[in-house]
């Protein structure tokens, strides 16, 4: 009778992703090739045929490569430099190096065009003829954000891979005669690969189903925007449900290519082999890994500094810095009804959704760790799938698997957006628990078990207390994506009464007087809020924390 409690909670979880995970994808399937009643590959080929498909994918393709190419030029000499060298403020540079995470692309986007305007800082400042750098090429102009708010997670995989690395491999071709770059290049960058195209992955993914930051910028010829624009013709147009499955395609290759090669990460070393190489860098060197860092934390902060500068500014047109500066646009941001309204939405939606990622990520951790099953690494690559799966594939599966049902998000979005939050943000919660059990030593767990205790009530009164820490880092972080997600949120919520918050700065851009303004308020909001979120975590999950990004 004791195993009638698990048996029904972890029959529970495996429903829950089976419903809102496995099904809503089938859903997507069945509406590109299924939507006459019967196969019919025909309008889906027709569809990835279509010389404006083709250049869309062809865009969303070469701003994922561009975005990738970006951060790796930022990411991989900052993740070098901090896993090599010892030296002073190396936990000061390792941590701010996390700041450009803490603003969402698509946020940063309405700043961003305040220093490259026409007659924006950059102009002003270095006499430049008027020149409206973005709409030169909005391509450049996203991948360049794409890229500020990414290359962290590039710069976490990079660094965990190369402080894995047996130093042995590179004192040996050093004593043999090799150059510090022969060494690099030869040694270290092979077998750091792994970690890097698990970064680039992630970012790739990320840039390719980008939604918001094209949105805002103007550059609408890439696949998200096109998926955005098709939703709402679900039930008659099965072009839509074609370019998501080109994108779930994508998808599925590039995590395949990522796997690949993240199973040659044990030849970085074994058992009983010694750390990464780590010295103190010299006076030259030294110079050039600050003058390095400086150099990214002033272009990376350049979106912050510009949305700051907007909604202070009062009077802003002509001149390099605003003329006059004004706090009335907060005011107005915690007073907009509107605002409070969907401000009050992404609360709830936000620790629903949390509240969710918490009981199954520890469930589900708990019996990986302590139950040691077949098929282990299945059940985690699952679990793991939704944080390189895009959140406009699962937001349109949903439109997909549930229009005309009691779910149907165009009647009421509430439920599907909570369950979409928290399928999407349960990675965070599952390996932050997991990371703690790992450092958790079974015993008093054990002990309460041959006391008659059963697996649920170990968990809650042994393994809860145990692991709080990890619990509440993982909490953190799926609570601050879900208040901040975007693809999810653009496509679910079409009325305003159930807009959350990043729907409505979307919906303040051009739509009200001063929306501008009054969205990038609510974006400087936003901006403390997951900074406060990451700091939490960071401090308590320490150098763990990059797990949190890794499929």
């Amino acid at each position: 009778m004791k195993r009638t409690p698990s048996l029904l909670f972890y029959g529970t979880i495996g429903l829950f992703m089976a419903a809102f995970l496995a099904y809503p994808l089938w859903g997507v399937f069945e509406r590109a090739f299924f939507f006459t009643g019967s196969f019919s590959p025909g309008l889906f080929l027709a569809t990835l045929s279509g010389s404006h498909t083709q250049q869309i994918l062809i865009n969303s393709c070469v701003l994922g490569f561009a975005a990738v190419l970006l951060s790796a030029c930022i990411a991989v000499p900052l993740a070098f430099f901090i896993a090599r060298y010892d030296f002073t403020l190396k936990r000061v540079v390792s941590g701010l190096v996390l700041v450009p995470m803490i603003l969402p692309p698509f946020v940063g986007a309405i700043g961003i065009q305040r220093i490259f305007a026409r007659h924006g800082l950059v102009n002003m400042v270095f006499d430049i003829a008027p020149f409206d750098w973005f709409s030169w090429s909005g391509f450049w102009g996203v991948a360049f954000l794409q890229a500020l708010h990414l290359f962290p997670i590039m710069y976490l995989n990079m660094t965990a891979a190369l402080a894995n690395i047996d130093q042995g491999l590179e004192e040996a071709a050093k004593t043999a005669g090799a150059k510090p770059f022969a060494v690099f290049k030869d040694i270290t960058l092979p077998l750091a690969l792994p970690g890097f195209f698990s970064g680039a992955v992630i970012v790739f993914l990320w840039s390719f189903t980008d939604l918001g930051t094209p949105l805002v910028l103007g550059f609408r010829q890439v696949v998200a925007v096109e998926i955005f624009d098709r939703s709402t013709a679900i039930n008659n147009d099965p072009s839509g449900p074609a370019l998501v499955v080109c994108v779930i395609l994508v998808t599925a290759l590039f995590m395949g290519i990522m796997r690949r090669f993240s199973a040659k990460e044990v030849l970085g070393g074994s058992k009983g082999s010694r750390g990464a190489l780590v010295q103190k860098p010299s006076k030259t060197m030294l110079a050039c890994i600050y003058g390095f860092f400086l150099f990214v934390l002033c272009l990376s902060l350049l979106p912050h500094f510009g949305l700051v500068l907007t909604t202070l500014a009062k009077d802003w047109f002509m001149t390099a810095l605003p003329a006059e500066y004004t706090l009335d646009y907060f005011e107005t941001a915690l007073s907009y009804k509107g605002i409070v309204l969907s401000v009050k939405n992404s609360l709830v939606y936000s620790s629903c959704s949390t509240l969710i990622d918490v009981v199954f990520g520890l469930g589900l951790a708990w019996f990986l760790v302590r139950k040691k099953v077949r098929g282990a690494w299945l059940i985690d690559a699952v679990v793991m799938l939704p944080i390189a799966l895009p959140g406009i594939i699962l937001a349109f599966g949903y439109l997909a698997a549930f229009s005309g049902t009691i779910l149907d998000p165009l009647q009421n979005p509430a439920p599907l957006l909570i369950i979409g939050y928290a399928v999407r943000r349960l990675p965070y919660s599952f390996r932050a628990a997991y990371a703690g059990l790992q450092q958790v030593s079974p015993e008093f767990e054990e002990a309460a078990q041959v006391s008659g205790a059963g697996s649920v009530r170990t968990i809650t009164t042994i393994t809860v207390p145990l692991i709080g820490a990890n619990i509440v880092a993982g909490a953190i972080l799926a609570f601050i994506f879900a208040l901040l997600e975007v693809s999810e949120s653009m496509i679910l919520a079409v009325k305003e009464q159930f807009f959350p918050l990043t729907r409505e700065i979307y919906h303040l851009l051009g739509k009200i007087p001063d929306g501008d303004y009054i969205a990038s308020a609510l974006g400087v909001l936003c901006m403390f809020l997951l900074a406060a979120g990451l700091a939490g975590a960071s401090a308590i999950m320490g150098k763990h924390l990059g797990k949190m990004f890794r499929v």
